[in-house]
């Protein structure tokens, strides 16, 4: 953790309705004894709207992001001479892995502000920057994954007004109901699918997935092609040490999200047409 995200977690902690900032190597929050949070605690109640501290918020935010573009355009250029701009954005990606830990951090602060006006529209871009950066590294289970469960567990705690993991009401839903309104819900539905295709697409060419269906099995079975029992996709990548290890994360990619946003447009009469 950078010690200017250090210093805004401190200043977003600040003030009336704070609390004390996380230091860095800290553990997920535990709350309610013992359940554990992939989430930091936010706020006890949302920034002032309009406020010195929200402007001081959505500034750092938005230069963070800025930040995260140049580096992204950056990346792989080993050429890149300019002494002052380096210093300023930082060097290039390399990996997938780097970004996804400058947007966790930055995802970080976003909940940190325990203000869903900031929450909402901070989540849907870290949530499409990471589906645009994504195929232009080789694959990062790992953090991108990582990533991947916070953005899951934010976006279902919008949707339902409290943390999904704790149980405990978030800041500014005092019904403990969500507020995301209806064209939010359905721009989080269209970026959430996407995102689902492409990580069995970038995961399966990766290798580190089983991407063949039963019935593609079955055809190859009763075509002749291996002794039935056999799997060719297994067989072909057995020397492969990653090999099968994150199937299920793949199908878990916004798991929580996909469901809640399922029953709440059915509920408010969306069918998904348009």
């Amino acid at each position: 953790m950078s010690a200017s995200q250090n210093k805004m977690m401190e200043d977003v902690s600040a003030g009336p309705g704070g609390f004390l900032p996380l230091s860095a190597g800290t553990q997920p929050q535990l709350t309610h004894g013992t359940v554990p949070t992939v989430l930091p605690k936010s706020r006890v109640r949302p920034l002032k709207p309009g406020g010195s501290k929200e402007t001081d918020v959505i500034v750092y935010l938005d230069n963070k992001l800025l930040g995260i573009s140049r580096r992204f355009e950056m990346r792989f250029d080993t050429d890149w001479d300019d002494v002052d701009y380096i210093a300023s954005s930082g060097k290039g990606y390399k990996s997938f892995g780097d970004t996804a830990r400058d947007l966790m951090d930055l995802l970080d602060i976003v909940w940190l502000s325990g203000t869903p006006t900031l929450q909402t529209p901070y989540l849907l871009t870290i949530a499409l920057t990471l589906l645009s950066y994504l195929p232009s590294f080789d694959f990062s289970p790992r953090p991108t994954f990582q990533l991947l469960k916070k953005l899951d567990v934010a976006f279902a705690s919008l949707l339902q007004g409290y943390n999904v993991e704790t149980g405990e009401l978030l800041p500014g839903f005092n019904s403990g109901r969500g507020t995301l309104n209806i064209t939010e819900k359905v721009r989080v539905k269209g970026l959430v699918e996407r995102t689902r295709i492409a990580i069995v697409e970038i995961a399966g060419k990766s290798g580190l997935i089983n991407s063949a269906s039963e019935d593609e099995r079955t055809q190859t079975d009763t075509d002749g092609g291996v002794a039935a029992g056999e799997d060719p996709i297994t067989e072909d990548r057995e020397g492969h040490p990653e090999y099968g290890r994150w199937d299920m994360e793949v199908a878990r990619v916004y798991e929580r999200t996909i469901v809640d946003l399922n029953a709440s447009l059915d509920v408010s009469g969306y069918d998904g047409v348009g």
